[in-house]
C-alpha cells in the first residue's frame, strides 16, 4: 500500500532543487535579489510542515495536512508568490481530502488543486509574464498528455518543455510585478516564473528518475539522493555532481544545449536524453531576446 510519505518526498524534492536554483534565481531579480531565497524558505516551510504531520507513519488526512501548510505559509512565508501557493495547496488539500495514501494516481489532483488555487490567488492570466506562464503549460501539458494516454515519461518531458517556454515567454510581456509594478519589463525574465519552472523540474525530475528505475511514488519515500544547495555568494551555475547521464529513446530532434534557466532544467533534461546537461550562454542571438536582462517582483 502506499504511503503519505511519497507526498513529502514530491515537496523535498522541489524544496531540494528549488534549493539549488536558489543563486540563479536571485540573479533573475533585480529588486531585492532575494526571490530565489524566499521560494526555497517557502518551500521549506511547506516540506516540514508535511513531514511533521505525515511522517511519523500515523494515517493522517493529506487533505487536511496539505490545508495545515498553506496556513503555515500563509503566517510565516516570505515574498509574493508565498499566498499564491498557499492557495495552490488550500485547492490541492480540498481534492485530495479524507485520503491517508498517496500514489502517482493522486498526482493528478495534487497538480489540479495548485493550479487552481495558484491561478485565482495570482489573478493573471496566461501571456502576462507572470508565474502562471509557466504553471499553466507545465502542469496542463502533463495533466492532458495523461489524460491522451502517453506514458508517464512521455507526459513529464512534454510537460518539461512546456514550462522552459513558458518561463522564457515572459521576456515578451511589457508588464512587471512587484518591485517592477509599472515599468515596461519587456525582454525581462520573470524570476517568479524561473521559481515556478524550478519546483516544476524538482517535482517532474523526481518522478521521472523513479520512472526510469521502475519503481512507483515508494520508492521516492524511501529516500531522495543527497544534493548540495547553490551557495548564495557562487555564480548561478550548479556546483553540486550531477548523475551520470542516462540515454532514453529519442526522435533525434532534441532541442540541446538548454539555456540555463534555471539551471536544472538544462542539466535533468541533457542527462536524461543524452544531451549530456550541458548550458548553453545566458544571451540567445536567436531568438532576439537578451538574457543578460531580466524581470524581477
Amino acid at each position: 500500500m502506499a504511503s503519505a510519505n511519497g507526498l513529502v518526498a514530491l515537496f523535498e524534492a522541489m524544496t531540494r532543487n528549488l534549493e539549488q536554483d536558489r543563486a540563479h534565481i536571485n540573479s533573475i531579480d533585480r529588486g531585492d535579489g532575494d526571490t530565489g531565497d524566499n521560494m526555497a524558505a517557502n518551500f521549506r516551510l511547506i516540506t516540514n510542515s508535511l513531514q511533521k504531520q505525515l511522517g511519523q507513519g500515523h494515517e493522517t488526512d493529506i487533505g487536511k495536512a496539505l490545508n495545515q501548510a498553506a496556513k503555515t505559509l500563509q503566517h510565516q512565508g516570505q515574498g509574493a508568490t508565498a499566498p499564491i501557493y498557499a492557495q495552490g495547496l488550500v485547492e490541492a488539500g480540498n481534492r485530495l481530502a479524507g485520503q491517508t495514501n498517496f500514489s502517482l494516481d493522486d498526482l493528478v489532483p495534487l497538480l489540479e488543486g495548485l493550479l487552481t488555487g495558484a491561478n485565482q490567488a495570482s489573478g493573471n492570466t496566461q501571456g502576462a509574464g507572470s508565474l502562471i506562464d509557466v504553471l499553466l503549460p507545465g502542469i496542463m501539458t502533463y495533466l492532458q498528455s495523461k489524460r491522451a494516454g502517453q506514458s508517464d515519461m512521455e507526459a513529464i518531458l512534454t510537460a518539461l518543455l512546456n514550462l522552459r517556454r513558458g518561463a522564457f515567454g515572459t521576456a515578451q510581456s511589457p508588464t512587471g510585478y512587484g518591485r517592477s509594478s509599472g515599468t515596461d519589463t519587456t525582454g525581462q525574465i520573470d524570476p517568479g516564473a524561473a521559481g515556478a519552472a524550478s519546483l516544476l523540474e524538482g517535482l517532474f525530475g523526481a518522478i521521472l528518475r523513479q520512472v526510469l528505475q521502475g519503481g512507483g511514488l515508494g520508492g521516492l519515500a524511501g529516500g531522495l539522493p543527497q544534493q548540495q544547495p547553490a551557495p548564495h555568494n557562487l555564480p548561478s551555475g550548479r556546483t553540486s555532481p550531477q548523475p551520470a547521464p542516462q540515454t532514453i529513446p529519442s526522435s533525434g530532434d532534441n532541442p540541446f544545449p538548454l539555456p540555463n534557466l534555471p539551471g536544472g532544467l538544462g542539466d535533468l533534461l541533457g542527462g536524461l536524453l543524452g544531451g549530456g546537461g550541458q548550458s548553453a550562454p545566458d544571451s540567445s542571438s536567436s531568438s532576439g531576446t537578451d538574457l543578460s536582462k531580466h524581470k524581477y517582483t
